[in-house]
Order: structure tokens, then sequence, then C-alpha cells
């Protein structure tokens, strides 16, 4: 799923934009991250915006196969961070929901260097956490 990822990022993004995907688990085990989704959207080098028709598809769809959304991981230009328009906009807002940024557009190596990993908590806010908690990098 890794590698997936960083080539999704680096023909999307081209080095150029910012570039977004979810990681996918069924719902009966969570911690499985099984499946990559890129949604369709658009971006610039400092944001991006999913569109509308494809979110409700992707809705639908993963209810119907029974999946859920584990991670939004997503690209930004230069440092890892986690902005305040990446606070106010995720595609959850659950408690656990998890967002993983990668610095330089993925255009490092692939493996998660310098990557900022936060995680809503039970009151709403963002908390970084230790990215080998969450995710194996042989996912």
């Amino acid at each position: 799923m890794i590698d997936e990822t960083f080539a999704h990022f680096r023909s999307c993004g081209n080095g150029e934009h910012e570039c977004q995907v979810y990681w996918l688990s069924h719902q009966e085990r969570p911690l499985d991250l099984i499946e990559v989704s890129h949604p369709k959207h658009w971006a610039s080098r400092y944001g991006l915006a999913i569109e509308d028709k494809w979110i409700s598809h992707f809705w639908s769809d993963i209810a119907n196969r029974k999946m859920s959304v584990r991670f939004q991981v997503h690209t930004h230009p230069e440092q890892a961070f986690h902005s305040a328009t990446d606070d106010a906009f995720p595609l959850m807002f659950h408690a656990g929901f998890l967002s993983l940024v990668i610095p330089d557009f993925a255009l490092g190596p692939v493996r998660f260097d310098n990557a900022y990993l936060t995680e809503i908590q039970p009151d709403g806010s963002w908390q970084q956490v230790r990215i080998s908690e969450r995710i194996s990098e042989h996912e």
C-alpha cells in the first residue's frame, strides 16, 4: 500500500501539487489496511479539494462493501505538518481518525522519514502520534 500511495502522489501531484489518498480496511478488521483509494480532486501547491460527486459515490461504495476509512494521507510541498486547514477539514471527525502528511510532495524515498501523523482525540483536537505505533512500513 505504501508503494501504491507514493505512486499516486508522484503521478498525480507531479512534484507540483498536493495529492491525497485514503487507506481503507474492512469494518470487521479495522487495523488491517487493505486498499488505497485515490479521490478525484482539484489541487494546487498549497491545498486540494475533493469533488463532491466523487465523495458521495465513495461513501455509498464503502458502505456497501462494509469498508471503513482509517487514514487520510496527503502531501505537502516542503515540511510535513498538520495545517489549520487540515485540522478543520478532515474527511472524518471521529476520535481515532488518523491523518498522515508526507513532505516534499512524496518525491523522496518511499518511507516515512520526516512525515507527520496526527490523530483526532475524543475532544475533537488533533494530537501527533508516533508513526511506528500505527503503521508498519511493510503495509
